[in-house]
C-alpha cells in the first residue's frame, strides 16, 4: 500500500543515517490527519476519573513530511494526551526505537494488520490497539477496560473498539517473523510517534512452489540439450 511504501523511505533514510553515524535526530513537519479520520466520541484513559479526559478525539493516521529527505510518511500516536503543535512547522524529533515486551506486541501488530488498514475506522482501531500496548498498566489488553480504555457506546466507537480488539488479539498469538522495523520518535513537548519499514519480504509457500516448478521446468529442458 502507499502509505507503507512512503513511510518505508522515511525510516530507511532513518537507519541509513544510523548506520553511517549520523545524528539520531530528524526534522519533520506535520501536515494533518490522514483526511478527516474517525472521531471517536468519548475517550478516557483513567478508569476512576468521571470526566472523560478527551472528547470527540479525530483518531486516525498522521501525515509528516521528512524535511531532512522531502519525502512524506505516515505515523502513528504513541501519547494521546500530548499535542502534536501546529501543522506545517518544523520539528526536531529524537529517533529512538522500541523495547522487550512492548517491542514484541508491536510488531505483532504491525505485521498482523498494518497492510491491510484502508479505511478510517481500520485506521482508528489500529490507533487505538498501539495505545493500548504502549498504555495499558494491567495485564490484559483490552481497549475497553484498564488503565486505558474506550468507554464510549455509539456505534462507531463500539465497532472501532470491536475492531482494535480483533487486532489485539493477532498480534498477541503472532509468532511469524517481524516484517518491519519500528521507529519511535520522540519530542518532550509533542506527541511521540510509530513509524514503520518494511522488512525484505519473505516469499510465500506458493512462490516456492513456482520457483522449484520453473527450476524442474529448466532442468528438463538442459537435460534435453546435452549430448547423448
Amino acid at each position: 500500500m502507499k502509505h507503507i511504501a512512503v513511510a518505508g523511505l522515511f525510516a530507511a533514510g532513518i537507519l541509513a543515517a544510523q548506520a553511517a553515524g549520523a545524528a539520531t535526530t530528524v526534522n519533520i513537519k506535520w501536515q494533518g490527519l490522514d483526511t478527516s479520520g474517525t472521531k471517536l466520541s468519548t475517550m478516557d484513559t483513567t478508569v476512576s476519573s468521571t470526566t472523560p479526559i478527551t472528547s470527540n478525539y479525530a483518531t486516525s493516521a498522521l501525515n509528516y513530511t521528512n524535511l531532512d529527505t522531502g519525502s512524506s510518511f505516515v505515523a502513528y500516536c504513541v501519547e494521546p494526551l500530548q499535542g502534536n503543535g501546529r501543522a506545517g512547522i518544523a520539528r526536531a524529533y529524537s529517533v529512538e526505537s522500541f523495547g522487550g515486551v512492548q517491542a514484541q506486541q508491536l510488531q505483532g501488530l504491525f505485521s498482523t494488520a498494518y497492510a491491510g488498514l484502508s479505511t478510517y475506522n481500520d485506521k482508528a482501531a489500529f490507533q487505538l490497539a498501539v495505545w493500548e500496548m504502549v498504555l495499558e498498566t494491567g495485564s490484559t489488553l483490552d481497549v475497553n477496560s484498564g488503565s486505558f480504555h474506550i468507554s464510549s457506546t455509539d456505534a462507531v466507537s463500539t465497532q472501532v473498539a470491536s475492531e482494535a480488539n480483533s487486532f489485539l488479539a493477532q498480534a498477541l498469538a503472532y509468532t511469524g517473523p517481524a516484517r518491519y522495523t519500528l521507529t519511535k520518535l520522540t519530542n518532550p513537548q509533542l506527541q511521540d510517534l510509530i513509524t514503520a519499514t518494511p522488512l525484505s519480504a519473505v516469499p510465500e509457500p506458493e512462490s516456492y512452489a513456482l520457483f522449484l516448478g520453473g527450476l524442474g521446468i529448466v532442468g528438463l529442458l538442459v537435460r534435453r540439450r546435452l549430448p547423448r
